[in-house]
């Protein structure tokens, strides 16, 4: 029987490679709780499918990435790990890891959709079936979407995420308090 971990014993994870190219990898870190109590540890977001759609429930032009990537860094926060993926290059636009738990990656040469499917596959590869589902990618195209279900990923759709953008602040607070370790005080 292996042995117990103590109170005050960090649980270990496995260890995150990172890719030559320098992007992301499929992370196994903490994974919090998304509204619906499945645990999720990674959101996958194709970009530009995800631009053009918020143009489209706006009535407006699509949003620029810059303020796209402020959106998002205001309605996710770590331990979740974000990768927004974007077609193309990034012509001087963010890119890379830019806060803790956020990631910009631009797929240069191959398609968003490749990437995100590279990126699935790799989860199912690195976690397992189970583990997989920890995974969440937000697109409406059919074919993301239906590679990513194939390889054991979620899939949330535009809309999901225009709510978590539109409303980032309504969502339910974490039990306890703003400092420490999130847990209420002890009641003697």
């Amino acid at each position: 029987m292996p042995p117990r971990r103590g109170r005050g014993q960090a649980r270990s994870f496995a260890p995150r490679p990172v890719p030559a190219g320098g992007g992301s990898s499929i992370g196994t870190g903490a994974r919090p709780r998304s509204g619906g109590g499945s645990t999720v540890g990674r959101i996958l977001i194709d970009g530009r499918n995800v631009q053009h759609a918020l143009a489209r429930e706006s009535g407006g032009s699509a949003l620029p990435t810059s303020a796209l990537v402020a959106r998002l860094r205001a309605a996710f926060s770590p331990p979740m790990e974000v990768e927004l993926i974007l077609d193309g290059h990034s012509g001087g636009g963010p890119s890379g890891r830019l806060a803790p738990g956020f990631t910009v990656t631009f797929s240069r040469h191959a398609s968003a959709d490749m990437v995100i499917g590279d990126r699935v596959a790799e989860a199912l590869r690195a976690l397992g079936p189970a583990g997989a589902w920890s995974v969440v990618v937000v697109t409406n195209d059919r074919e993301v979407r239906d590679h990513a279900r194939r390889n054991g990923a979620r899939v949330e759709g535009t809309a999901w995420l225009a709510d978590r953008i539109a409303s980032p602040g309504s969502r339910p607070a974490r039990a306890g308090t703003g400092i420490g370790q999130s847990r209420p005080p002890r009641s003697r």
